[in-house]
């Protein structure tokens, strides 16, 4: 994909005057910078970072699958990794490169073994799917400004009440037909829309009313402070909306319609928008399903895509000078069952694995752990080290963890009556 920087400073200029000029361009913001990197579905981490080799009666590992047999577990500055050069080479070029830059996170127990009520528990933290995401909390946080804070590149971002903050493309980056009129969209209703474009003479009209009906609710004391917070939300939507349309050229120069891409080029794509100061965090997801229940050798191609967007990620951001402040934070909502089913596939198990990278952490580790079954061991809080006399890590202990590492002094007021799991920074 083509970077472009067409009519950047014309963009700049045109932000300025609203009054949101990036201040982040000109001092570093005093929270980390996340980038989540969803890999929805539910990885297997027996081919990666929870290497398990095949027990009999115990765990099918990736050495038994029909695509397996070339497996090897190599150490890459203390964390030990399931490796196959044959077929998931970018998961060794990752860790040979960003090894002592990563933390491995084993045994994190979700609680259950439903997509939907996992992807929340892992995300946020929360059960209720009402809480902001760990992106979300970073961008919202953050000091200075930005068009779109907390930037979700294809959807499945949670963003609680802070939509106002947020910016969603959509899996097939719905948002360009918002900036660009002229591109058409067929619905399955077998309309196309946009079904009428209003010229500019009545645009202008349509926003004045708009901004009239803002500031009547506004002066009026209706609803109480729920109602003013919405009409506050609607307010800093509208000057986003038009900072975005004065800036759309990054977009529709580097986003493909109808398509979100893969994830080596929604990283391309992430780090040029928060390197030019658009977003603050950033939230991609790889392509493809993680759901093997009928073939569990799926898990190969699943791995060497992610580890070459990751490849990517940390690249582009070094290279724009981001790496040292964004955390990014690699997760899947479950893994998948030690055994095989009747289909050479795996079920729904209620633990999983996380990757914590850059955003000067105490790379080079490994906290928490499991069994030979995949169940959760317990871990210290403190030190994040393996300690059976202890419960096992829950997912919002993990959640606080992060928070903490990004910067939130006080992340109960996040995730109240939450214990934080240490080791990620200190």
């Amino acid at each position: 994909m083509t970077i472009s920087r067409r009519n950047l400073l014309t963009s700049s200029a045109g932000l300025g005057l609203l009054g949101l000029l990036p201040k982040s361009a000109l001092a570093a913001p005093n929270f980390k910078r996340i980038a989540v990197v969803r890999a929805f579905g539910g990885w297997d981490v027996t081919y990666c970072m929870d290497p398990k080799f095949t027990i009999a009666g115990t765990v099918d590992g990736p050495d038994g699958d029909i695509n397996g047999g070339d497996e090897t577990i190599e150490t890459f500055n203390g964390i030990p990794i399931m490796i196959n050069d044959n077929k998931r080479p970018s998961v060794s070029q990752f860790f040979q490169a960003y090894s002592g830059e990563t933390i491995v996170v084993n045994g994190i127990y979700t609680g259950s073994i439903v997509h939907g009520d996992c992807q929340k528990r892992i995300l946020t933290g929360d059960r209720s799917g009402s809480f902001p995401d760990m992106g979300a909390i970073a961008a919202v946080q953050q000091t200075g400004d930005y068009i779109l804070p907390y930037l979700d590149l294809t959807g499945g971002a949670l963003v609680g009440e802070y939509a106002a903050q947020t910016g969603q493309l959509g899996k097939n980056n719905q948002i360009l037909a918002l900036l660009d009129r002229e591109l058409r969209v067929n619905h399955p209703d077998g309309m196309q829309y946009p079904i009428y474009t209003p010229p500019l003479n009545q645009k202008v009209h349509i926003e004045n009313y708009l901004e009239y009906r803002r500031n009547k609710l506004q002066s009026t004391p209706f609803g109480g402070a729920r109602s003013a917070k919405q009409v506050a939300d609607l307010s800093e939507s509208q000057e986003r909306k038009i900072a975005l349309q004065i800036n759309r050229d990054l977009l529709l120069d580097n986003l493909q319609f109808g398509s979100s891409g893969t994830l080596t080029s929604q990283a391309q794509t992430a780090a040029l928008l928060m390197r030019e100061n658009l977003c603050h965090s950033v939230s991609l997801q790889t392509t493809n399903s993680w759901d093997t229940h009928d073939d569990i050798s799926d898990q190969h191609a699943l791995f060497e895509d992610l580890f070459s967007g990751l490849n990517t990620l940390v690249a582009e951001l070094q290279n724009n000078g981001l790496f040292s402040e964004t955390l990014i934070v690699v997760l899947s909502e479950m893994t998948r069952t030690p055994r095989k089913n009747a289909d050479g596939g795996k079920d729904h198990w209620s633990s999983t694995s996380a990757m914590v990278i850059g955003g000067g952490i105490n790379g080079g580790q490994v906290l928490g752990g499991t069994t030979d079954r995949i169940d959760t061991l317990g871990i210290n809080l403190n030190n994040g080290q393996i300690d059976e006399g202890e419960n096992p890590l829950s997912y919002d202990q993990f959640v606080a963890g992060i928070l903490h590492a990004m910067g939130t002094e006080d992340t109960t007021q996040w995730l109240p009556n939450v214990e934080v799991l240490h080791g990620i920074i200190d």
